[in-house]
């Protein structure tokens, strides 16, 4: 049960940043939507890429992961997967676009570093594979969300390079090359220090999100949550586990794999769909139910990845 206690207390800490952001938000912060956007900014585009730099040339080494250069492509398979399962269940369920968003669209980057960085250290080659298996994924959902939520007019095409991805890319020529032995140690561990204040400033975003998308919330969406936990938080892991069976998928991508089966939904979903006129605090109500739950239920599936000896 170890790797249930040790996954458990990585994202109870992570859903306790949250809180504190609930609550310093509810009290402290004036201009509520301008400091979102602010943090947004300051974690998402500057942040998280020199997360990504910073690890993957400390800790990517090519000759251990041979293959690293066809993981997007797991990454593309998995996306249709999801894709098609989260089509079918919104069908069965009779609901709309911001349930099949929810669905789709996994929070599969900061969950995933959280988990990794508390189980195998921050500077793992495990975070560093993450970061290539996802390389895709920020690009693809900034032109994707507004594709399906009819925003036309406010599909953010520049984003299709994204500062990850750029990061990412970078990073990967340079340990190629072998030239990240040229860079400066301050340097790196300047792009160190500020890639760790991306987690705890994206949960701190999270947690003011979850009191704007409350406050004032008079409808509750009891019965849909508890089905959307069903199939976000059971369902897809069991098929993801089943699938990396099947599939025979060798570590890391196997863990990668079911993290991202079984981590709650994006956090900038309900942002997106309530610029786009949809139901906000419904797409919230999803999250939170999804992001409380998974402090038991993610835990749990790492615990049977590990005892059937994936």
């Amino acid at each position: 049960m170890d790797i249930f206690v040790r996954s458990f207390e990585v994202i109870a800490a992570q859903l306790g940043i949250a809180l504190v952001g609930f609550f310093v938000f509810r009290a402290k912060i004036q201009d509520k939507e301008s400091v979102l956007r602010f943090l947004s900014t300051l974690g998402i585009d500057l942040a998280l890429p020199f997360l990504s730099f910073s690890v993957i040339l400390k800790n990517f080494n090519p000759r251990a992961f041979p293959d690293w250069h066809i993981y997007p492509l797991w990454w593309l398979g998995l996306t249709a997967g999801l894709g098609l399962l989260s089509f079918l269940f919104t069908l069965l369920s009779r609901n709309g676009k911001e349930f099949f968003l929810s669905l789709f669209f996994q929070n599969g980057i900061f969950f995933p570093v959280a988990l990794m960085s508390g189980l195998f250290g921050s500077d793992s080659a495990e975070v560093a594979v993450l970061f290539i298996f996802m390389m895709f994924y920020p690009s693809f959902f900034f032109v994707a969300i507004p594709a399906v939520l009819g925003m036309k007019q406010k599909a953010r095409w520049q984003r299709l390079i994204s500062p990850v991805f750029i990061a990412t890319v970078l990073a990967i020529v340079i340990k190629l090359a072998g030239l990240e032995g040229y860079l400066p140690g301050f340097l790196k561990g300047t792009f160190q220090a500020i890639g760790s204040l991306s987690t705890p400033i994206i949960f701190l975003i999270l947690g003011g999100n979850i009191y704007l998308d409350l406050a004032g919330t008079k409808k509750f969406y009891a019965g849909k949550a508890l089905w959307f936990v069903l199939i976000k938080n059971i369902i897809f892991p069991a098929l993801g586990l089943l699938a990396i069976k099947l599939f025979r998928i060798p570590h890391p991508l196997s863990f990668i794999i079911i993290l991202q089966c079984a981590v709650p939904p994006l956090t900038a979903v309900p942002v997106l769909v309530g610029r786009a006129g949809g139901n906000r605090a419904f797409v919230n109500q999803l999250f939170v139910a999804s992001a409380l739950v998974s402090m038991v239920s993610l835990p749990l599936f790492l615990y049977f990845f590990r005892k059937l000896g994936f």
